[in-house]
Order: structure tokens, then sequence, then C-alpha cells
């Protein structure tokens, strides 16, 4: 694969956010696809800051391209709404990648409209991206000494304007200014001094409460949730609630996958226990779920979620398990048959290049490594039975397979699909209103969806299913920063879903 360096400065300068939307630790927007008949893979850094600009790279796999252009879409305005697209550029020394800069001016669901013109006819894709604020920027020292400097000249400079003009603009030329007039130009002076501390102690107030409006009510922050498990007869139960008043006021949620939740638990801090479930919806904020076989222990709790506007969110939690009850009939009462989940080694003792699977597979882990910080890689996984010949592997959520991996430390958690990071429900909404079949509006407050999604057709298959090798399953990324990684990759055979885990040590560039 080559790794120009446009990609490496997207992926490096977008991995300073800590905290992101959809995410945890990993913002940047990852797509590996078909764009009409060209096959491409594009990498989108969104804006820390609104109004700010996001940066695209966008790799043309095969085929030539004569033009790229981006255009970026909200969610509420549609494309008559948009601005004229932007041309992607070639990167010099590059035959086939192409970048691009775009404003995105106001917070909220966006989309990039990517438009390729070449021998083979035009082609477009559409990619989700959500854009929030989830940085301040700073000012420079240097720069903030030096403004301060120029205002204290400019300030010295206005006070002796306003003293010379009282005490010399009425004399002729020539003549020394009286006694009273220097008085008179003293006092306005001073006036003139109290008059500038006043309207800087107003400028800095209103800045301050623009700074903390900024901070509480338009940066992003994750929304608060709490979960507790109950054991009954009959097993354990998971309840989750999101108990953040600003989702009172937020669009509800839309199934992605044909699920409003997809529920992540990891056992801390070994990460040897896996789940992937998916709650029941109780109330607009409460969801509950039957655990499955997991042992007792504490559990971070990842809860990914697409709203109406199309935005995407992850959220977090932690949760203490209780081991089995003597009083437990069974241990797991079946909640939602694509439930899935995996108790293993600790971490840290699966780096092998192979995992069993169950008695009859195994998968094995074939991309080259070593694998660097901030480059892209192509996570490439195979299944194959026992006789050594490949598996058939079978659609799960939609899907041909499904990875989930988290740092060591917590800091990333990302849930990834072969045709990249977004979610399939961002991508139906975008799609379906810029082509005016589904409403520029969104039920805020409400319980229930205005938007309702249709069953996932072939054209939607391709823009999630990626550019899939022959046999098994891969999936496009770029780790944010070196350490260790645990992946749980999730596939399904012969009806029965199946977790391979292994351990990465990423290295530093």
């Amino acid at each position: 694969m080559k790794r120009p360096a446009l990609f490496l400065v997207i992926l490096a300068s977008g991995f300073l956010a800590v905290t992101a939307r959809a995410h945890v630790g990993s913002p940047n927007v990852f797509f590996e696809g078909s764009a009409g008949p060209y096959p491409v893979r594009v990498v989108i850094r969104p804006a820390e800051v609104i109004p700010g600009l996001a940066e695209i790279a966008v790799r043309v796999e095969a085929g030539t391209v004569e033009r790229v252009t981006a255009l970026p879409i909200k969610w509420n305005a549609g494309r008559q709404g948009a601005p004229p697209p932007d041309v992607a550029r070639l990167v010099p020394g590059e035959t086939d990648l192409y970048s691009a800069q775009l404003w995105l001016m106001e917070p909220g669901a966006q989309s990039v409209e990517l438009e390729l013109t070449g021998p083979s006819g035009k082609g477009s894709v559409v990619i989700p991206v959500d854009a929030v604020a989830t940085r301040v920027l700073a000012m420079p020292k240097a720069l903030g000494g030096t403004l301060v400097v120029l205002g204290l000249v400019l300030i010295t400079l206005l006070l002796s304007v306003i003293g010379a003009a009282v005490r010399e603009s009425m004399l002729e030329p020539g003549l020394e200014p009286p006694r009273r007039r220097r008085w008179y130009a003293r006092a306005a002076i001073t006036l003139g001094a109290l008059l500038l501390t006043a309207l800087l102690w107003g400028g800095k107030h209103w800045w301050d409460v623009e700074a903390a409006d900024y901070r509480n009510n338009r940066l992003y922050h994750p929304l608060a949730a709490t979960a507790e498990v109950r054991s009954e007869i009959g097993g354990r139960l998971l309840r989750l609630e999101i108990t953040d008043p600003v989702y009172s006021r937020s669009a509800p949620l839309v199934p992605d996958h044909g699920k409003l939740m997809h529920l992540f638990l990891v056992r801390e801090p070994t990460l040897d226990a896996f789940a992937h479930l998916h709650p029941t919806k109780l109330d607009r904020r409460t969801f509950e779920t039957p655990l499955p076989e997991l042992p007792g222990g504490t559990y971070r709790l990842y809860a990914d979620v697409t709203y109406e506007t199309g935005m995407s969110d992850t959220l977090t939690t932690t949760v203490t398990v209780p081991e089995k009850t003597a009083n437990s009939t069974s241990d797991f009462v079946i909640g939602d048959p694509d439930d899935s989940w995996r108790v293993g080694s600790i971490l840290g003792t699966c780096r092998d290049r192979e995992c069993l699977l169950a008695a009859d597979y195994s998968m094995n882990f074939v991309t080259p490594q070593p694998i660097a910080a901030n480059r892209p890689v192509t996570l490439h996984f195979l299944v194959r039975k026992s006789d050594g010949q490949p598996a058939l592997l079978e659609s799960y959520l939609g899907m041909r397979g499904h990875l989930a991996l988290r740092r060591d430390d917590g800091s990333v958690f990302t849930h990834l699909h072969p045709g990249g990071s977004p979610s399939m429900a961002a991508m139906q909404l975008a799609v379906f209103r810029i082509e005016g079949k589904l409403p520029l509006k969104a039920a805020f407050g409400a319980d229930d969806p205005l938007c309702q999604l249709p069953a996932a057709t072939a054209r939607e298959q391709g823009w999630i299913g990626g550019n899939q090798p022959a046999e098994g399953v891969s999936f496009p990324y770029a780790f944010p920063k070196p350490g260790l990684y645990r992946l749980w990759v999730q596939v399904k055979v012969a009806g029965l879903v199946l977790t391979g885990v292994y351990d990465l040590q990423v290295a530093a560039v």
C-alpha cells in the first residue's frame, strides 16, 4: 500500500483531539468503497473547531480519474443549500491521490459528497461527517505578548491625542497653552483612561461569558450515562440510562443495521471478556438487555448510537457485573439473536497470528507487521475450516464482519466496518435527504423519529461493504497512537457469530 505524506499529515493532525463523537480517541473518518465505477479509499479529518476546515484525502484505487470534487452538505439544508463544490487537487508526485479542504460553517451532522469524473463516466459517494467542536484553540504566548504590547502602545497614543486635543486645539500656532488648559488636558486624559478601562473590562467580561458558553454548550462533551446490573431468577439484566439533560432536547435515535444501540462491554483491566449486545428500548432514556455468560468484574461500556439528524455518538460508562448467583437457573436469557460474546485470555497473551474460533474454524491475521501509528493500513483476516479451506462468511448485521478495537489504557475505542468507520444509518440519512426522499427535519425531543429508514438495498450494501478481498474480511484504519491494542474481529459462519481476539503492538512512526 502506498503511504503518501498527505495521508500521514491528515491522520496525525486529526488525532490531536482526545475526545470525538462516534468513536473514542479516533476522530478521523475512514471510508473504503466505490464511487460509481471507481474504487476509492478516503480519509476525512473533521474540523476541530467550528467554523473550521475539514481536510480530505481521496485515493483512487483503480482506473483513471480526470476530476474530483468535494461538496459539503448540512443535514437540514440539502444540496440546494450547499455551496459550490471544491475541486480536489492532485497531490504533487502522486498519480491517484487527491486532496481538498472544505469549510464546515455550522455544527451538526454534515456529509461530504465526492464526485469523480473520468473515462468510465461519473461516479459519486456520500460520506457522513460530524461537525463538532472538540477543542479550544489556545493563543500562542508570543502572539499574545505581541498583541498586549501593541494594545498598550495604541492606548498610550490615544490618550496622548486626547490630551493634545484638549490642551492645544484652540490655540494659535506658536502659543503656549495656559495653566488652565493643561489641567483640562490632564482631566481629559484621566477620564479617557477610565473610559477605556471600563470598555476593556466590559470586553473581557463579554469574552469570558462567550468562552464559558462555548465550553459548556458548544464544545462537545460525551453524554452522561449510568448502568447497573441486577441479578434475577433466570439470569442477570443490564440496564443503561442516559441521564444527561441535554439528551432530552436531542433528536431521537434511528436504527443502525436494524439496532437502536450497539453496546460493547469490555472487562477491565485485563480485557479478557468481551460482548457485543443490542439492548431493548424501554423508554427514551432507558435500555435493557440480558447479560450473557460473562464473568464478574468491572466493565467499560461503549454504546454506539445514531441520531435522526445523522450524528453518531459513543456513550461510555462503567458497570460492576456480579458473579452468577446460585438461584439463577440459566445465566443467559436470550435477548437479541445477534448478541455475541467471548471470554478469553488476558491482554498481552494473544499475539499469535492464528486464533481458534471454534472446533472447526480458525482465523488468521494476515496484515504485514509491524504496524505504525498514523499510517493507513488494511487489517485483513482470513477464516478457514479445520481442513484449511476458506470458510464461507455470512452476513452479520448486514456486514461481512465487524471489528472493535481498544487501546490498553482505554484512550482509544473504535467500531469498524469493512467499508470504514461511518454508520450505515448516517449514510442512508445523508443520501436519502440529498435525493429528496426524506424530510430535512428531525423530531427533536420526541421518542420516535420522523424518518423511517428502509432495509438496506444492494446500493447501501455497496456503501458499507468496502473493497473486500476474495477471501476473508478487511477493515481500513490508521491507529491514532502507538501502544498495545486488543482487537475483537467478529464474523458469522454456519449461523454462528464467532469472535477472534488479537493483541497488536503499534509502533511509533
